[in-house]
């Protein structure tokens, strides 16, 4: 079990003295918007991936800055595309009940590149937004599909209303899977895949989005040779209060049915989450809470995940940033099942060789209990953006 460690350890050391030795690029050149609009990262990110105020605002606001109008990207002097990259090693630990007071430990060591992925975002006219995006899988190594999406900005004017229109993220600005700075993702779906239209935009200090997307149902009504599946809806609203911000969301979500005479089965769920830091952004504390409710299980009808995560810079230049999250998944008992509760705790420690390139070094614990498995993982990786 020790040889595996000790090799990630080794090469994360390795890694860190390279990224060390390497001289950091300037951040003018760094990524697609920096570049374009000679402005540091760091205007933009807390921590890349991770966006600050500004950024989110910034990108909420279709890729553009207060009072800017958009134009075409023939217009620019740099084409606007991205190329994102996760490489690295992990080490995971498994220990699990197999009854009668025995538990059995397996482990398993890898590398492996995680992720690849390719964006062209920006402005096609002053009020016109786009985002398109591809990945290769990390287990196929096929080429994927992502967003692709057109906003239409200031319908109403000055940002009060925009329209987006295609495949696009659904998520609260500040929590973020596709932004997180841990490898390990969250216990509950903060972020979800929508295809559909959404109706969003801002006023003072107030955010919203509100959208119909299309569900994953499969079967439709009764006799039915037609199925609708734009049938998902969501509705959010954020507060900016100083360098802080407070947001209450709620989904609906059609599912297919388990039962012959029902066309259909329903997932609500409802989170409030905040994002507290101060205007020195020096650390960020984000609290969050989701009730997810299922309408036609017996079993696990009920589940509350109560979460905090934080991110601080750990020196003056920004240069060491360490992100550490505790999460506590509660399913009350049902249907003759006893309650169960799922744990999670995540910690990283990230070396920034410039604003868009980081070595980390990534510790995940998760756990059940009732006798469920408990799972530890070690993971080691090179995460680049340009």
């Amino acid at each position: 079990m020790l040889r595996p460690l000790r090799t990630i350890l080794t090469l994360v050391t390795l890694l860190v003295a390279f990224a060390t030795l390497s001289p950091p690029r300037s951040a003018d050149t760094l990524p697609l918007f920096a570049r374009d609009r000679k402005l540091p990262c760091s205007a933009c990110h807390f921590a890349f991936p991770r966006l600050n105020q500004l950024g989110m605002h910034f990108k909420q606001n279709g890729y553009r800055m207060p009072g800017e109008m958009g134009t075409s990207p023939w217009e620019k002097e740099h084409f606007p595309i991205s190329l994102i990259g996760n490489v690295g090693a992990s080490f995971t630990r498994t220990d699990v009940d197999t009854g009668g007071g025995n538990r059995v430990t397996a482990t398993n060591s890898a590398f492996q590149q995680n992720w690849v992925e390719f964006h062209t975002c920006g402005t096609l006219a002053e009020k016109v937004t786009f985002h398109f995006d591809n990945g290769f899988a990390n287990d196929t190594g096929l080429l994927t599909s992502g967003m692709a999406f057109v906003q239409f900005d200031d319908v109403a004017k000055d940002g009060l209303l925009n329209v987006k229109v295609g495949i696009f993220d659904g998520e609260i600005p500040y929590i973020s899977d596709a932004r997180r700075t841990t490898m390990a993702g969250y216990l509950t779906s903060w972020t979800q895949d929508n295809r559909g239209i959404e109706l969003n935009g801002t006023k003072t200090a107030w955010t919203y989005a509100a959208g119909v997307v299309n569900s994953d149902r499969t079967v439709g009504k009764a006799d039915s040779h037609t199925l609708n599946q734009l049938e998902n809806v969501y509705a959010w609203l954020m507060r900016d209060v100083g360098s802080n911000m407070v947001t209450a969301r709620v989904r609906m979500e059609r599912q297919d049915p388990r039962v012959a005479n029902k066309d259909a089965s329903t997932h609500t769920q409802a989170d409030v989450s905040a994002y507290i830091s101060p205007s020195s952004e020096k650390f960020a504390v984000i609290p969050g809470f989701t009730m997810e409710h299922f309408s036609d299980q017996d079993t696990q009808k009920d589940i509350n995940t109560a979460m905090v995560e934080a991110i601080a810079k750990l020196d003056k230049d920004a240069k060491w940033v360490g992100t550490g999250r505790f999460e506590q998944q509660m399913i009350p008992a049902a249907g003759g099942a006893p309650a169960l509760n799922n744990t999670q705790v995540a910690l990283n420690l990230a070396y920034y060789v410039n604003p868009n390139a980081r070595v980390a070094l990534d510790w995940t614990h998760q756990s059940q209990d009732q006798g469920g498995p408990k799972v530890d993982q070690i993971q080691a990786f090179v995460h680049v953006g340009y």
